[in-house]
Parts: C-alpha cells; sequence; structure tokens
C-alpha cells in the first residue's frame, strides 16, 4: 500500500496528529502511560493481531489506532483494524471502544463500513475488524471531480439514509463529519461510506456491560458539527436529532465549501467560547457566507461547475432553506428523521414543496405554477385587460403631449397584439399562461417600434417587472436592461423613468444572488435620486431601504443601520410615526438589531414599531400581524418561549 494512499479521509502522512476530542484524553491517575505516537505503537508492522498481518498505518484518533491490514483466510482481503492506543486501555476507553464495537455489528447498509471481526490483544487490548474503504473525504472528493450542486445532493442524499439506518437500529454517530465520511467509486459510480462510530451511542440497549459516561467539563465530538445540545454539558439527553444537525453542517459546507462558523475564530476562546456559540449564535445563510468569502467565492463555485453570482443565486431562498432548518437550535424544529431529511433534499430536486420552506399559501402556490402552467389559462386575459386599464387611465392624467402618445401606443400594443393573443376565438390554442402571454409580448416586440424607442422602453419595463414576479429573474434581467439602455440613450441618467428602471433593475439583481451588481446599481441609483429629488423623497428613501436590505445580505450591519436610522429621521421630518415608511423601517432596522444579537434593543424597537402599525392598519392589518411574528422571533431568541408562544397563537389566529 502506497504512502500517498487517501484513506479515512486524509493521507497518512497528514494524520500524525490527534483529533479535538477532549473526551479521549486520560484521566489524571491514567497519566503514568501517556498516548503513544504513531512512531511508538505496541505493534509492529508485519507483525500479526489474531489472523491480521499490520501492513501500515492508516490514522489515529485520540483513542485508537487504525492499521492496514491484511487477511488471508479464509479470505483473501485488505481491512482496516482499529486498536486501542497504547496508554488508552483504562476502564473509561475501553467502555468506549467496545460500544463502538458492538455498535458496528449492528448495522448493515450499503452505505457504512461493515464490520468483519473483533477480538482482543495478547496483552487484552481489544480491537475490532472493518471494512477497508479505499477512498477520499465526501468533501475531498466532491472539490477533486468537481461535483455540480445536484450532484452533491444526490451524493448527501445516500448519507442521509445511512444515518437513518443507524437510528433505527438505536445507533447515534454522535461525529459525523467529512472524515467519517469516505468515497470510492466502484463501477465509475461515487459510493459514501460512513465510518468511525466511535463516539456511538445507544438508545433501545445498553451495547456493553461497562460503564459508558460522558465526563463534566468535555466536549464529545467535533465542535464545528457538534449540535447545541450536545455542546451543552450538563444535557444528557441526546438524540438521533444531534446527528440531524451534523448533517445539516455537512451539507452547508458541501454547498458552500466552508464551515457555518470560521474555526480560527470559533476555537480562539477556548471550550466555553466554542459552546456559546453553538448554543447561541445563529449561523450566516450559506448564499450570504458564500459572497462574504470575497475572491474565495469563485474558487469555490468552480469546484462546483459554475460561476460565483450563479452559485449565490442557486444557493439563495430554497436551497439554503434545507440545511439552516436541519441546523435549528431547538431541535423539534429540524427534521424529525434523516429520512425526512433525504425526502427534502428529492423535494428540491424535483421541484416541489420544500418541508423547509415556509408553509404559506404564496409558496405553494408559486410551486404549483412552476409545475402546472397550462392550468392558469385565463390568467393572462385579465392581466392584460388590467395593464391595459390602467395605461388608458394613465392617458388623462398625462399632459405632456410625448407621454400621452406613448402610453396609447402602448395600449393600442396591447389590444391589438396581446388581448388577441389569448382570445379563444382568435388565438390558436385555447390554452393560455401568464407564461404564453408574456412570451408572447416579448415575440411581438422585436423590430415592431423601431420608431418609437420609449414605447419598446415602457412595454420592456412592464413585461421585466411582471416576469420577476413569476420568479423568471433572467428574462426579467434581459427586458430590464434594455429598457434602461433605451431610456439611457433617449432620456439620459436623470429622467424619473431611467430612474424607476434602474431600481427595478437592482431588484432583479438582488433576486439573483447577484449582489455585487445590485450593489453597483442600487448605489448610483440613490446617488442620482439625491441630486435630483432631494433627501427627503420618497423615491430616494426607497433607494437608501433598498440598499439597506442588501447591506444585511452581505452582513454588513453596521452600513444597513446607519442607513435605516437616516431613512427614519428623514421621514420623521415631515411624517407622523404612523407613516408607513417608518413602521416598514423600523422593522427592518429592528431585525438588524436581532441578528447582531442586541435583543433588548430589536424588542424595544419592535414594540414601538406594533403601536404604529395598530394605529397605522389595526389589529388584524397583514403588516401588523407580520410585526408581531417578528417580535414573537425576539421573544424565542431570548428563551422568553412563553411570551414567544403566545405571540405566535395571535399571529396564526
Amino acid at each position: 500500500m502506497k504512502d500517498e494512499t487517501s484513506i479515512f479521509g486524509a493521507k497518512p502522512e497528514r494524520l500524525d496528529r490527534l483529533v479535538f476530542e477532549a473526551l479521549d484524553q486520560p484521566e489524571p491517575e491514567e497519566q503514568a502511560n501517556p498516548t503513544a505516537s504513531l512512531g511508538a505503537v505496541l505493534e509492529q508492522l508485519g507483525g500479526q493481531i489474531g489472523r491480521y498481518k499490520l501492513l501500515n498505518v492508516l490514522g489515529e484518533g485520540g483513542m485508537g489506532i487504525v492499521y492496514l491490514a491484511e487477511q488471508k483466510h479464509p479470505v483473501r482481503r485488505w481491512v482496516a483494524l482499529k486498536i486501542i492506543k497504547p496508554g488508552m486501555d483504562s476502564k473509561r476507553v475501553i467502555a468506549r471502544f467496545e460500544a463502538e464495537r458492538q455498535a458496528l455489528a449492528l448495522l448493515d447498509h450499503p452505505n457504512i463500513a461493515h464490520v468483519y471481526d473483533a477480538g482482543t490483544t495478547e496483552n487484552g487490548r481489544p480491537y475490532f475488524v472493518m471494512e477497508f474503504v479505499k477512498g477520499l473525504s465526501i468533501t475531498e472528493h466532491c472539490d477533486r471531480h468537481k461535483l455540480t450542486i445536484e450532484d452533491r445532493l444526490n451524493l448527501f442524499r445516500q448519507v442521509c439514509l445511512a444515518v437513518h439506518h443507524a437510528h433505527q437500529k438505536g445507533i447515534i454517530h454522535r461525529d459525523i463529519k467529512p472524515s467519517n465520511i469516505l468515497v470510492s467509486l466502484q463501477d465509475d459510480q461515487a459510493l459514501p461510506k460512513i465510518i468511525d462510530f466511535g463516539v456511538a451511542k445507544a438508545l433501545a440497549q445498553p451495547l456493553t456491560e461497562r460503564t459508558l459516561v460522558t465526563e463534566q467539563g468535555q466536549l464529545f465530538g467535533t465542535p464545528e458539527y457538534m449540535s447545541p445540545e450536545q455542546a451543552d454539558m450538563a444535557n444528557e439527553d441526546i438524540d438521533t436529532r444531534s446527528d440531524i444537525y451534523s448533517l445539516g453542517v455537512l451539507l452547508y459546507v458541501l454547498l458552500t465549501g466552508v464551515l457555518p462558523f470560521d474555526s480560527t475564530t470559533f476555537r480562539e476562546g477556548g471550550i466555553e467560547h466554542i459552546r456559546q456559540v453553538i448554543r447561541e449564535t445563529d449561523p450566516k445563510t450559506p448564499s450570504t457566507r458564500l459572497t462574504n468569502l470575497g475572491d474565495e467565492a469563485q474558487k469555490v463555485a468552480e469546484k462546483r461547475r459554475t460561476e460565483a453570482a450563479a452559485l449565490a443565486k442557486c444557493l439563495h431562498r430554497e436551497l439554503e432553506w434545507i440545511p439552516l432548518k436541519a441546523m435549528r437550535k431547538e431541535r423539534s424544529e429540524r427534521y424529525r428523521s434523516a429520512s425526512e431529511f433525504a425526502d427534502d433534499i428529492d423535494n428540491y430536486l424535483i421541484g416541489v414543496p420544500l418541508i423547509a420552506g415556509p408553509p404559506s399559501t404564496v409558496y405553494r402556490l408559486k410551486k404549483f405554477v412552476r409545475r402546472n402552467r397550462a392550468l392558469v389559462t385565463g390568467i393572462a386575459a385579465v392581466l392584460a385587460v388590467l395593464v391595459a386599464g390602467i395605461i388608458v387611465s394613465t392617458i388623462f392624467a398625462m399632459r405632456a403631449k410625448r407621454q400621452a402618445n406613448i402610453a396609447q401606443a402602448v395600449a393600442d400594443f396591447l389590444s391589438d397584439d396581446l388581448i388577441a393573443s389569448v382570445d379563444p376565438t382568435k388565438a390558436k390554442s385555447r390554452e393560455v399562461t401568464i407564461h404564453s402571454f408574456l412570451d408572447s409580448a416579448s415575440q411581438s416586440l422585436n423590430g415592431r417600434f423601431e420608431d418609437k424607442p420609449l414605447v419598446e422602453a415602457r412595454i420592456r419595463r412592464t413585461l421585466g417587472w411582471t416576469y420577476r414576479g413569476l420568479n423568471q429573474y433572467k428574462i426579467a434581467e434581459l427586458h430590464l436592461e434594455r429598457s434602461l439602455q433605451i431610456y439611457q440613450e433617449e432620456l439620459g441618467d436623470e429622467h424619473p423613468d431611467t430612474l424607476q428602471c434602474m431600481s427595478s433593475l437592482g431588484w432583479v439583481y438582488h433576486d439573483q444572488g447577484l449582489l455585487e451588481d445590485t450593489e453597483r446599481i442600487i448605489t448610483k441609483t440613490l446617488e442620482l435620486k439625491r441630486r435630483v429629488y432631494g433627501e427627503k423623497h420618497p423615491d430616494t428613501l426607497n433607494s437608501m431601504l433598498h440598499l439597506a436590505v442588501l447591506y444585511m445580505d452581505l452582513g454588513r450591519y453596521d452600513g444597513a443601520e446607519q442607513l435605516l436610522l437616516e431613512v427614519i429621521e428623514t421621514r420623521r421630518q415631515t411624517h407622523v410615526e404612523q407613516d408607513n415608511v417608518i413602521i416598514t423601517t423600523m422593522a427592518h432596522l429592528a431585525l438588524v438589531y436581532k441578528t447582531q444579537g442586541r435583543y433588548e434593543e430589536a424588542e424595544q424597537l419592535l414594540v414601538k414599531t406594533l403601536k404604529s402599525a395598530v394605529k397605522a392598519w389595526g389589529e388584524d392589518g397583514a403588516w401588523t400581524i407580520f410585526y408581531t411574528g417578528y417580535l414573537a422571533g425576539v421573544y424565542k431568541a431570548q428563551g422568553r418561549y412563553e411570551e414567544a408562544e403566545q405571540l405566535y397563537d395571535k399571529t396564526l389566529d
């Protein structure tokens, strides 16, 4: 076996170090025989343990040493032989080792390494023999082969099902991480296998007659992948949902290439700091974490065969809901099982509503429309009539002759070209959808208004915003970019139509996760609006609000706070507290405070916001109810669960 062979998640030359597991260190009275390093073990390479010949050292953990060994009978094969390290054979460690050996013996799944044999050496040190997995850790495999997001999800789904099998057998892994999931290639197919149940726990039955205790003051597992309840040393009630959390972290890494919390700062403050972060700090969304990587984001994207902007768009919203649900602080809010986790991966891949998605009617309706466009027949006709009605009404409000002519041309276009396309007596097909209606409008535009560019710009601006409402962001982007180009050429940068189009395009960039493009265009729009309209104009304040929301997504909370405070102060100079803009901005500012862990400030601001919202819209107003949910979230983050429950009940009613 060559030294460069990658096994157990790393190369042998990289494994000459201890795993970060404080529990694996010997107790004070046991330190007379310190843990041996790889170069000072009792077993000699080339020697025998039972019927197994030791060939090479594969790795060393806090508790055991893993050898590559050769078995010659009754079958000839290479195996991985794990044995307690010299000096670690205390009653406590032997109890853990026996638990690991018997836990693996209970499991029979193609994605879990098989246990072949177990026994003790001549000097009484336990060992067990397991399947030799020649492969890379799951993260190394995905990056080396540049697997797409879809391929990574399919691979991860297999891991979830293997963990579910272990849970059904009453076994919790409690140390799920990339190096404990190896991927090998069999017939050109990637096959992940989970190894090392060294910190497994039995749910339904005792695995050994020896006492197995988690001692006070020690962390049991790998901190970066550890659940809040596992980090809470006073909590002995660890169940399968702890593995769900670790799987969520693993998926986060597979998607973004980085951990939810930076390892360097994460470990700087010692065990107490680690425990506090795990239990109290919410991770940034994967799309935000990726964007904050700067130039590294492109390298991450290349390993997923895409561009950084496209990857951020892919992660934004739906996909990032999945790992974030698995990583909820409250385990009751995570997936109920690893199989349910796997099911939600399937849901995402086939485009049906996610378990992790917000259970709103709007969300489910969007998913339904995407999968059943043919069933929205007739809606396009209503849309056309409404848009035409708005434009006809606008004619009477316009005093400028040029604007009136533009509006009339738009109305004629809708009436003569598009409404006919949804008239069952004239259309080629009786089945019309919103999508087909908009596509027809787009096609009809080509070359139609070469002598009336402003008419084309107006129509494209309307089409772009409508496509955005259908989540067809790329098509919306094309229409709005062309509309903006025309406005800039015909009217200049400072015309109101140009500025409105720029704002719309900024939102479409934002929807796609193109945060650099969003910042560029919104910053320019805000600069122009300040010059054209002044600081107090509603359009100026709207752009400030948009830029603040962008800063929140980028994790630049100081900048977001400064902008939001400026909007509130400016608006208060001319409006009362019940003003819609003031209320909305205060709610956003409260979210900034909550995200930063400034819960008291968030609470005070939301209480004030709700009072204004009740006066403006009443207790049953939609936004009043929405902000009530915000306040409930702050109470929940503070651990004030009874108060949070009351408000959540109120919003549900």
